[in-house]
């Protein structure tokens, strides 16, 4: 890409530390203007006057998750090409896969350096173009037929267990067995190459398993993971 600068950069992320050393690492060291958005929804109003060089997106935002994000900002023409980049702590193999998948320029992991950042995005976007993924095998694509086949049978089954975690008195072991069932969804996500499914499923096994711990069925957190729930169904 050959870019030698950088110079307008969205960011959406909604952690205030990470903006606050994005901010440092781009406005201060890179002389970068920086649109910064806390949720998705502020991203994607942004987009639509704010013509940026660069996409920073982070992957786990509440409500709608960074990949989400992306695929709305795409549908605008002034961001159609421009080049993402994730910032994210979910880096393991599958996840990756994934991110290149949407066609990103790249993903910087969490934590990061602020000092490095700016080097390491203008190296990102400097490198050639990956190649892309290779097509899905026969065999894996009717393992995802089949995984799709099933889903309305799994999420008919985590509904019930959240119901059953609204019931007073809530006990852990039925919390415990929400969580169960949404770490199974998630394996067999990641596993039939559904990393949609399995980021969204692995978000909500991380708020189960807060309630695990202190039983506590704030409001917040059982819609939350509602949300999510109608976000796989989608």
């Amino acid at each position: 890409m050959n870019v030698v600068e950088i110079r307008k950069v969205l960011l959406v992320e909604d952690d205030l530390d990470t903006q606050a050393a994005v901010r440092f690492a781009l406005q201060e060291l890179h002389q970068a203007h920086l649109r910064i958005c806390s949720t998705a929804r502020e991203g994607l109003q942004a987009a639509a006057d704010f013509r940026a060089d660069l996409l920073l997106l982070d992957v786990m935002l509440p409500e709608i998750d960074g990949p989400t994000v992306l695929a709305g900002l795409r549908q605008n023409d002034i961001h159609r090409d421009t080049p993402a980049i994730f910032l994210t702590s979910l880096v393991d193999p599958d996840d990756m896969r994934y991110y290149q998948s949407l066609g990103v320029a790249g993903v910087i992991a969490k934590p990061f350096d602020p000092m490095q950042l700016g080097t390491e995005i203008l190296k990102i976007l400097s490198a050639p173009a990956a190649e892309p993924p290779p097509l899905m095998s026969d065999e894996l694509a009717v393992l995802h037929r089949v995984f799709a086949r099933e889903l309305p049978v799994r999420l008919g089954r985590i509904r019930d267990a959240l119901s059953q975690c609204r019931q007073d008195p809530v006990t852990r072991a039925e919390c415990a067995q929400l969580w169960e069932l949404i770490e199974d969804l998630r394996n067999s996500a990641s596993t039939y190459g559904n990393h949609q499914i399995s980021t969204a499923a692995r978000r909500a096994e991380q708020r189960v398993a807060a309630l695990v711990l202190s039983a506590d069925r704030s409001a917040r957190d059982l819609l939350e993971i509602e949300m999510d729930l109608m976000a796989w169904a989608l």
